[in-house]
């Protein structure tokens, strides 16, 4: 794609830069690439404690994440058998992802089940 872009559900368009979506890539193993689905939506989570997010996704996702905001060279076979509870990021992670990934990254506000009752 000339202008790699997906559909919002207002209508409208979500643009992402290439050399972003490059620089993810390259982060990653190769037999994970055209798995990871982006952008990568991240939901702040109060029920959590402050600065807390989840990741609205699958392992795949999460796993590149984490090679972002913590470079390992542990695989993608060896994480999913390690990690039993989805990762809760914080600020400054969110903060190195934003500023290293930003057209890739949508940051979402929800309400937690006990405070919407």
């Amino acid at each position: 794609m000339d202008a790699p872009s997906v559909p919002t559900v207002d209508g409208g368009r979500i643009m992402m830069k290439m050399e972003e979506l490059q620089g993810l890539a390259g982060i990653l193993p190769e037999n994970l690439l055209g798995r990871v689905r982006v952008p990568l939506i991240l939901m702040r989570r109060t029920d959590l404690g402050p600065g807390a997010f989840a990741l609205l996704g699958d392992p795949v996702e999460e796993y590149a994440l984490l090679r972002v905001v913590s470079p390992s060279e542990v695989s993608f076979e060896d994480f999913r058998l390690e990690h039993s509870a989805p990762t809760i990021f914080y600020k400054p992670q969110v903060s190195e992802l934003l500023r290293r990934y930003h057209s890739l990254v949508v940051i979402g506000f929800g309400v937690s089940e006990e405070l919407f009752r």
